[in-house]
C-alpha cells in the first residue's frame, strides 16, 4: 500500500497511450472491407506490438521498486535491466514500422491522377476520356460554377465564416 501513489501516477500517465492503441485496434478490427486485408493485418500487428511494448514498459516501471529490493547483486539487476530495456527498445521501431508498412500497402508507385487537372476519368471500357469536349475549356480546365460568388475559394472574412455556427 505504501506505493499506491507511485502506481496510480504511473497508470494515469500511461492510460492515454493504452487507450489510443486499444481504440486503434478496435477500429482496425471493425474496418472490414474499407481496408485491404494486408493493410489491416499490418495495422493490427503494429498496434499490437506497440500495445505490448507499452504494457511491458508499464509493468517494468511498476515492478522496478520491488526488483530493486529483491534482486541479489548489482550484476543480476543490470542484466535484467539490460534485457528489459533492449526488448522495449525494439518494440517501438517495430510497431511504427509495421504501421508505416500498413499505410503504404496496396499503394501504386506513382500517385493517382484524377480530376480536371490530372487527366481523364476512366470509363467502364478502361480507356480514359480525353480532357476536352463539352464542359472543358481550351486550356484543359473544367467550367465548374464557383461556390463563393464567382471565386473558387473563400477570400474574404465574410466568405470564410459563412458555414460556421
Amino acid at each position: 500500500m505504501r506505493n499506491f501513489g507511485y502506481v496510480a501516477t504511473t497508470a494515469i500517465f500511461q492510460a492515454p497511450t493504452v487507450l489510443v492503441l486499444v481504440i486503434g485496434l478496435v477500429l482496425a478490427t471493425t474496418a472490414g472491407r474499407r481496408l485491404p486485408r494486408p493493410a489491416r493485418l499490418l495495422t493490427l500487428s503494429g498496434l499490437g506490438v506497440l500495445l505490448l511494448g507499452t504494457m511491458l514498459s508499464l509493468a517494468w516501471t511498476l515492478l522496478l521498486p520491488e526488483l530493486l529490493s529483491s534482486v541479489r547483486g548489482r550484476s543480476n539487476f543490470q542484466l535484467l535491466s539490460l534485457t528489459m530495456n533492449g526488448l522495449l527498445a525494439l518494440t517501438y521501431p517495430l510497431g511504427v514500422g509495421l504501421l508505416i508498412a500498413a499505410v503504404l500497402t496496396g499503394r501504386r508507385a506513382s500517385g493517382a491522377e484524377a480530376g480536371p487537372s490530372g487527366g481523364g476519368q476512366p470509363v467502364p471500357g478502361g480507356q480514359p476520356v480525353p480532357p476536352a469536349g463539352p464542359g472543358w475549356g481550351a486550356d484543359g480546365g473544367a467550367h465548374v460554377p464557383a461556390q463563393w460568388g464567382g471565386r473558387s475559394q473563400p477570400d474574404g472574412p465574410a466568405d470564410a465564416g459563412a458555414g460556421r455556427l
